[in-house]
């Protein structure tokens, strides 16, 4: 393999200037005035022959010329001459090396009591070893703080205490970034020798189409095969009717490797204190649902996690849990009326269980109704005025809600209020049945009845109204009978209408139960984000402890675990926070695609440092140029003794 490099690839547009001399020649070449002699014979034969030696000597300096200025750009364009032909000497010259860890928390699998990130680190002292102090080394991870902090070129060798400072980081950057960053890097050092070398598991990734420099991996021991197991999605099962402390937990369980996995221990820990174990077997390469008992202690936020006992790869051992949990709650409806309709009373008294049930005009309302009660309804509370309006801009600056009901006798400025609150457009009040036609299967409040049989399900005396902004839950044909609006949910259905076969059956308590669970505090189905999403709060707990004041700012979320975030006048919100999971599997990375990717062999050792193999030959080029410009002088001087000599001596 023959290779030629230039550090200053830029500077050959100068090699254009050859053609100069050439142009030179041709534009101020003209012919001789021509001048009659006497017919003598030796006259005429010395001019043919001087005429002969003139223009042979024109031509070769004319040469000589072109190949300085030829010469002269490539020694300053630096060139590079490669090939494996030429022999290897035992010292290299100064080299310019970067080295790119991946340390995405795939490299932590346990192989033969170590793992990739160890054998790597490894392969760093190796190379620290091969070095010298006319080498630049620079070394790269997948952690962009990481390398903010280290990602410097070092002199010579890498500090011990770098490399061991190196560990999995959770949000990895992609391999392309990575590699660009190291390609900058090695130019910036003005070495014309560069080298880039990857330290990886040869998992999938984000690598460049394309690159221009050669990229060499270093072989890691690679286990024979991927025996891994995942747990996500910790999800608590609804309660509908008696309420208990008593709570299931839904996850899925992954099985990445290709064994039967049996006796799998599965473990639940609520706060710090371990509550429930169950042993599971799972197939290979599948995904399974299993549930998990757990006893609740005590009312509000429930948090902790799942884990599936695996040693080979602790990453994804954990699914993190975050819910409210009140087996009381207390309820207040925001009405003038001094009753409920049947229908809602019965929702209403199936939800709170033993808790709190108040009835509150809207002039009554106070700030602190808002720590007192956990819930909110609002039913005919009459013209909207300042206080009800103020009162449910507090509700939503902390992130609550409430559940609103629609009444046959809606004034229009409460029906223009409720479409602006809702963004949706509310028409006119219609008596005729119509049948049910939707259900959302993809939100939390509508989930449960996505699958239902909508055959004979009819439904009367309700508003007309139109989803503009908010997320149609129910459908009536072209009507949407429950919207929802962040954690507000509006009832397009007067629940006064005895005759509405809407409110007979399974249908509207599941819906009025899950609409009162999820206008409260936060989703009851689990406050859930992955690494690397955004929470605002006024303060942020982070899950080793520490506290942050954000002043109503966004965090980005790089660890896993439970996050506590609190907003202005509000009660604190547990969040927890998962992995990605496209790491748990082992997807090998197709090679034969990325043509600038080398992988080196078992004595990699012997293969690096892979610029010994080639010269620099601009020293050369520029020595060459020089000792033509002197051979320029010598002819120019010799042509000009001879041309002083008398006609005598030349005979």
């Amino acid at each position: 393999m023959f290779q030629l490099s230039f550090l200053h690839t830029s500077l050959l547009i100068f090699a254009a200037a050859t053609v100069l001399p050439l142009l030179i020649w041709l534009i101020a070449k003209r012919k001789p005035p021509r001048v009659v002699f006497s017919s003598l014979r030796f006259i005429r034969l010395s001019a043919q022959e001087e005429k002969k030696r003139s223009k042979l000597q024109e031509i070769l300096l004319l040469i000589i010329r072109m190949l300085i200025i030829l010469l002269f750009t490539l020694a300053v364009a630096r060139p590079q001459v490669f090939s494996s032909r030429l022999k290897q000497s035992g010292k290299h010259p100064p080299t310019a090396l970067a080295i790119v860890v991946d340390n995405s928390f795939g490299m932590d699998y346990l192989h033969e009591a170590k793992t990739a990130l160890d054998r790597s680190k490894e392969a760093l002292e190796k190379i620290n070893a091969l070095t010298n102090s006319t080498d630049k080394v620079i070394i790269l991870t997948l952690d962009e703080s990481w390398n903010t902090q280290h990602g410097q070129s070092y002199a010579g060798k890498i500090p011990g205490d770098i490399i061991n400072s190196i560990a999995i980081t959770h949000l990895p950057l992609s391999m392309e970034a990575a590699m660009d960053e190291a390609h900058t890097k090695l130019v910036e050092s003005g070495i014309p020798n560069r080298e880039l070398y990857l330290l990886t598991d040869r998992r999938e990734a984000d690598y460049p189409a394309d690159f221009p420099l050669p990229v060499h991996l270093i072989p890691l021991t690679a286990p024979q095969s991927w025996q891994n197991l995942s747990i996500k999605d910790v999800t608590p099962l609804p309660q509908l009717v008696d309420k208990t402390r008593q709570q299931s937990l839904q996850f899925t369980l992954a099985n990445h490797g290709d064994a039967l996995r049996t006796d799998v221990l599965i473990r639940a820990v609520l706060g710090e204190t371990k509550v429930a174990e169950k042993f599971v077997s799972i197939p290979a390469r599948q995904e399974i649902k299993e549930t998990i008992l757990i006893e609740l202690r005590q009312d509000g936020w429930q948090t902790g996690y799942v884990e599936v006992v695996d040693e080979r790869l602790m990453h994804d051992n954990r699914s993190y849990f975050a819910f409210p949990h009140r087996l009381n709650p207390s309820l207040a409806v925001i009405t003038q009326d001094a009753s409920l309709p049947f229908y809602l009373q019965g929702a209403l008294d199936v939800y709170r269980g033993g808790g709190k049930l108040k009835l509150i005009a809207p002039d009554a309302l106070v700030m602190a109704d808002l720590e007192e009660y956990q819930n909110f309804v609002i039913y005919k509370p009459g013209p909207i005025g300042p206080r009800l309006k103020e009162f449910i801009e507090s509700l939503r600056h902390q992130k609550r809600g409430a559940v609103v009901f629609l009444d046959e006798n809606m004034g229009k400025d409460l029906a223009s209020w409720w479409s602006s609150m809702f963004d949706c457009q509310i028409g006119g009040f219609l008596r005729d049945a119509k049948e049910l036609s939707y259900f959302n299967p993809h939100h939390y409040v509508s989930s449960l009845l996505g699958g239902t049989e909508l055959s004979q399900k009819r439904v009367n005396h309700y508003w007309s109204c139109q989803a503009s902004g908010s997320v149609a839950l129910a459908k009536a044909g072209k009507d949407d009978l429950v919207l929802a609006k962040d954690n507000m949910i509006l009832f397009a259905l007067d629940p006064a209408a005895m005759q509405n076969s809407f409110f007979i059956g399974p249908i509207f308590p599941v819906l009025a139960y899950r609409a009162l669970e999820h206008s409260g505090l936060a989703l009851a189905g689990g406050n859930r984000i992955e690494l690397g999403d955004l929470i605002t709060a006024q303060e942020l707990t982070l899950p080793d402890g520490s506290v942050l004041q954000l002043a109503n700012r966004s965090y980005r979320a790089g660890k896993p675990g439970i996050y506590h975030s609190r907003i202005a006048n509000g009660e604190a919100t547990a969040i927890a926070v998962d992995y990605h999971y496209q790491e748990s599997e082992n997807n090998p990375q197709d090679y034969q695609k990325l043509k600038y990717i080398k992988s080196l062999k078992a004595d990699w050792q012997k293969q690096l440092f892979r610029s010994r193999l080639g010269y620099d030959i601009w020293k050369t080029l520029f020595l060459v140029a020089l000792a033509l410009f002197l051979l320029e002088i010598g002819i120019i001087k010799l042509a000009s003794l001879k041309a002083g000599k008398s006609p005598k001596e030349l005979t």
